[in-house]
């Protein structure tokens, strides 16, 4: 039979589990958070308090063999209260029951501690959720943790479990999941009354935070159009103080003109027809200026008590009307430019069969230019027959839909007779829904004088043929396309033999390969090249020239040419070079000896102080080389001196010089310094080179050396003053222990330290997130619309304020940080783009600087960016990587792997400073670049009829040719911007449009009057 005693007994101790919900409410969350710790252990050793008052009155089943509600008070425990609390309630529990003994006190144990895991296990995973935990999920857990407390009965003697089990298996399985079901219920509603608090605190502050400190204009209104509540920002707009526009009707302050329109949509809500509208409108301020404004106004209703307010937001968009009226200017502006410049303009409109025609066409054909647009024929009629019909054709061709453009050359008789060449283009504007054009815009230009020259080439033909100077013509990929007489005498190949081949045939081992990298690279940016080169005839033999290279310029039939003349001076130079040597190179370590050492820092110093550079003078002796010498002799003594020769050259650039001025006296001289703490970086490594083990015949010998370091114009301005500094500080170096190196003034010591002071607030500016995204909007010329911008960081410390990338970024690289810092970057610029077509519905392209140093870095994948895109809606088109030149040599398989895998997941890619490094096309092909960006050196001295217009022109025409848009940098003036555009550039980025501004500049000035009006005109065009 059941004893109902055992079933009055658990009620009667269970009674106390009420504690546990009284406890838990006093303790509010905040409290919780702010004193966890203390929390935790309190409200562990109050929970273990009230399991041993429960335990205090038991049911005594057996000898030894207690029963209460303990299995109830912990399992909520490790629910609601997590492991540590548990934990130290369990311990206290246990404690106790093991003190009260008998034979079941251990399995009694055993029983408190699986209670508390299986509530620390349920609450691992609904710590976030526990608020929405239903009364059956209570209850089954009481059922699921009863089910495993008797279970352990077994570990019992057999009939004893079994006799346990028969008489308390009901009560407990009826009355403790009750109570686990009811206790916990209440804990739940204890959880969701303090978030449902929290969420309500919240969006009190949020509406208050907006209303005081919000960026636009709030106010309430009374249905008498009195108002009520205006925020500062309203008053802002207006120049009124609260009380003052308080005392007003918004009928008195609105422009005369737009009352009518507000008052009329007011009038339609306040009968009911609408509940908000929305307009623009203009105010009439204190100072008496008008304020354009954008507002929405909508009603709150009140139907018990006909109550009525109105809620009105305003936007003040004056400077975006400001803008839209210089804008207009700015068009008129434009045509008066296009109608005073030497370049012909006609707009074709296909439908009406209209040409519109500017002044400078009608100054090449000698008419009047309202002659000319009446009878458009007339200019047809001036074409030489012979180019006529072809023209004609181009015509026909782009009013038929065939082609969208239009691009030819043709002559023309003016009605003076005069023979012109003209370079016509156009392109198609407007088409119907069939595609055909309805309006065709096109340029005019007079080539006449380019015609001149092309034909005065062939004069120079007979002069090529007869030179007794080499001459031969290739191509700029160095391919051989002709070559007069003298050149096959000279090489030993005949003219059939190199036509078609690669200059690479002459190429000799006795020239540096880097000498053809910087020979390319001076062809391409300066179009010529004198110097002596080593080449291999035919039979194999190497012989030195005097070579010139020149370009030629290019034409519409063919690429860019090079013309290259060359004289034999092997024998002459040899006998100068073996004079020469002697006198200004070591006999023994083939480096210069101190006469070329003076020689070459005399002339360091001026053109130093010329050009306002820097360098380093290092005096380097070598410790115990002494030593050496007088132990294993001067024969071992040379052999060290030879590979110290060759370890100190390996530590510096090809630019920089290292001498030996006797003995184990060694200079370096680093040329050309931006940084002072590359002269740091450099003297590090000779040190470790130097303390490598050299194997002098069968022995193994150790070295060091002391390096004193001096700085032109820092610590000095003459050759001797260098040396004699440098001199100096290499012996403090010495007195102070070798095998380092010494300043010869404070101020690099100062220098270096300033330096690590960076760094270390490097680190904690990516710790603190001190960085902010600046954008400089990249303007489309053909229509001044912004469709790109690039992202720019800017670093604003706390004390030093802002600080140039300049410096910061090459220590970011060095020190590895850029990886972090790039990916903030990256992670910015998604949310940006995320925001602006959430906010705007504008899909500008944000441009981001990526280091090599972030595709070298193997512990990022390419994934995680993409992720990241994906997260947030963000279309791959919206990034745009910007890379260097010299990423693309890179012969790592990571950065071309990574390179790729942007490219095949739609990033599209563009290439920074094109024309200022190596420039190559066949990666340009492999890698398939969207973009070049010309380097704004090439910008800044641009002028009609100047190399570096030249230069921008075949660089677009290339960029063009394989596929690539071109975006020119630095653009200041407005002869810049129209040079490019009229070379063809797709897009420009400068000072001339703007400067980087940050989100919310960027935004007022470009996205609420630029971008969203462009978008609204679009939308209603469409």
């Amino acid at each position: 039979m059941i004893n109902l005693n055992v079933f009055f007994s658990f009620f009667e101790n269970a009674a106390l589990l009420l504690a546990l919900v009284y406890l838990y409410s006093l303790f509010p969350s905040h409290q919780r958070k702010s004193h966890l710790f203390a929390w935790q252990f309190s409200m562990g050793a109050l929970i273990g308090i009230i399991g041993v008052i429960i335990m205090m009155n038991p049911l005594a089943f057996q000898e030894g063999v207690l029963f209460d509600t303990r299995s109830v008070l912990l399992s909520l425990s490790g629910l609601f209260f997590g492991f540590i609390p548990t934990i130290i309630a369990s311990v206290c529990m246990a404690l106790y029951r093991y003190n009260q003994g008998g034979t079941g006190a251990l399995v009694g144990i055993l029983m408190l501690f699986c209670s508390g895991f299986i509530g620390v296990a349920w609450h691992h995973y609904r710590k976030d959720h526990l608020d929405q935990i239903s009364k059956w999920a209570f209850y089954t857990f009481g059922i699921i943790v009863h089910l495993v407390l008797l279970s352990s009965l077994l570990l019992l003697p057999l009939n004893q479990a079994i006799d346990t089990l028969l008489h308390i298996s009901l009560p407990i399985l009826i009355i403790f999941p009750l109570l686990t079901m009811v206790i916990g219920h209440l804990l739940a509603q204890i959880v969701f009354r303090e978030r449902d608090m929290q969420v309500k605190l919240q969006e009190d502050f949020l509406f208050k935070n907006q209303f005081d400190i919000g960026n636009i204009g709030i106010s309430i209104t009374s249905k008498a159009k009195y108002w009520l509540k205006v925020n500062p920002y309203l008053c802002q707009m207006f120049g009124y103080s609260e009380s003052e526009l308080k005392a007003r009707t918004w009928v008195e302050l609105t422009y005369p003109d737009d009352l009518n329109k507000d008052l009329l949509l007011y009038d339609k809500m306040v009968k009911g027809d609408i509940d908000e509208y929305e307009m623009d409108k203009r105010f009439v301020a204190k100072d008496g200026s008008i304020v354009y404004t954008h507002i929405t106004i909508t009603c709150r209703r009140n139907v018990e008590n006909n109550g009525f307010l109105v809620i009105a937001g305003f936007l003040d968009i004056t400077k975006q009307k400001k803008a839209e009226k210089a804008l207009l200017q700015s068009k008129e502006q434009l045509d008066l430019v296009l109608d005073s410049s030497e370049l012909g303009v006609w707009d074709w409109d296909v439908a009406n069969r209209a040409m519109q025609i500017n002044r400078y066409s009608a100054d090449i054909l000698c008419c009047s230019m309202e002659e000319l647009n009446q009878t458009p024929k007339i200019w047809v009629d001036a074409i030489v027959p012979q180019d006529r019909i072809r023209f004609l054709r181009s015509i026909i061709d782009v009013r038929k839909g065939r082609c969208i453009s239009q691009k030819i050359e043709y002559q023309l008789i003016n009605l003076w007779g005069e023979t012109r060449w003209i370079l016509q283009t156009g392109k198609v504007v407007d088409i119907d829904e069939r595609g055909k054009p309805l309006r065709v815009c096109g340029t005019l230009s007079d080539i006449t004088d380019i015609k001149q020259v092309e034909a005065s080439l062939s004069i120079a033909a007979s002069v090529y043929q007869n030179s007794s100077e080499a001459m031969s013509v290739f191509t700029s990929d160095g391919i051989i396309v002709d070559s007069n007489p003298a050149f096959s005498m000279i090489t030993g190949f005949n003219k059939e033999d190199i036509k078609g081949q690669s200059l690479r045939v002459f190429q000799s081992e006795l020239q540096p390969k880097s000498f053809y990298d910087q020979l390319d690279k001076q062809l391409k940016q300066l179009g010529r090249w004198q110097g002596e080169v080593w080449m291999r005839r035919k039979n194999g033999e190497n012989y030195l020239i005097l070579l010139t290279i020149n370009s030629i310029s290019q034409t519409k039939n063919q690429s860019a040419r090079f013309v290259a003349l060359f004289s034999d001076i092997t024998e002459k130079k040899q006998t100068e070079e073996l004079i020469w040597r002697q006198a200004n190179y070591d006999a023994l370590t083939g480096l210069p000896n101190r006469r070329m050492l003076l020689e070459f820092l005399t002339k360091e110093v001026q053109h130093s102080d010329r050009q306002h550079n820097h360098f380093a003078l290092m005096f380097l002796d070598l410790d115990y080389f002494k030593e050496i010498n007088d132990t294993l002799g001067h024969d071992m003594g040379d052999v060290l001196l030879l590979e110290t020769a060759e370890r100190l050259k390996s530590c510096v650039r090809e630019s920089d010089v290292v001498a030996r001025l006797g003995g184990d006296e060694f200079t370096i001289v680093l040329t050309n310094l931006d940084h002072n703490h590359g002269v740091e970086r450099v003297a590090s490594q000779i040190l470790k080179r130097l303390a490598e083990p050299y194997t002098l015949g069968q022995q193994t010998a150790y070295i060091s050396g002391s390096i004193g370091i001096t700085l032109f114009p820092d610590d000095a301005i003459t050759t001797e003053a260098l040396l004699k500094n440098a001199d100096q500080a290499m012996y403090s170096a010495k007195s102070h222990g070798r095998n380092r190196f010494n300043y010869f003034t404070p101020a690099m010591q100062s220098d270096a330290q300033k330096r690590m002071q960076l760094v270390q607030e490097l680190k904690n500016a990516v710790l603190q997130q001190q960085f902010e995204l600046y954008y400089q909007p990249i303007v489309e010329l053909s229509s001044e619309h912004i469709v790109k911008v690039e992202a720019l960081i800017r670093w604003n410390h706390p004390t030093m304020g802002f600080i140039s990338p300049a410096e910061f970024i090459p220590i970011a690289e060095e020190t590895g940080m850029i990886i972090e810092i790039g990916n903030w970057v990256f992670s910015q610029a998604v949310t940006q783009s995320a925001k602006w077509k959430k906010q705007f519905n504008a899909d500008i392209q944000i441009s981001i600087n990526k280091s090599p140093i972030q595709f070298r870095d193997e512990t990022t994948d390419v994934n995680d960016w993409l992720s990241q895109m994906s997260e947030q809606h963000v279309d791959a088109k919206s990034i745009c990587i910007e890379i260097t030149e010299g990423l693309l040599l890179e012969k790592e398989q990571n950065v071309e792997a990574k390179l790729l895998a942007y490219r095949e997941a739609g990033l599209e890619v563009s290439l920074d400073d094109f024309g200022t490094g190596y420039s190559s096309l066949s990666y340009l092909r492999k890698f398939n670049i969207d973009y070049l960006k010309i380097d704004k050196s090439f910008v800044n001295n641009l002028a009609p009829d100047s190399n570096d217009l030249s230069l921008c022109e075949a660089i677009i025409v290339m960029a063009h040719k394989l596929g690539m848009k071109v975006i020119a940098e630095g653009i200041e003036t407005e002869q810049q911007r129209s040079l490019l555009e009229f070379a063809g550039c797709d897009y420009g980025q400068g000072y001339l449009f703007s400067h980087a501004l940050c989100s919310e500049d960027f935004e007022k000035k470009y996205m609420q009057q630029y971008v969203v009006p462009r978008l609204s005109d679009e939308l209603v065009t469409n």
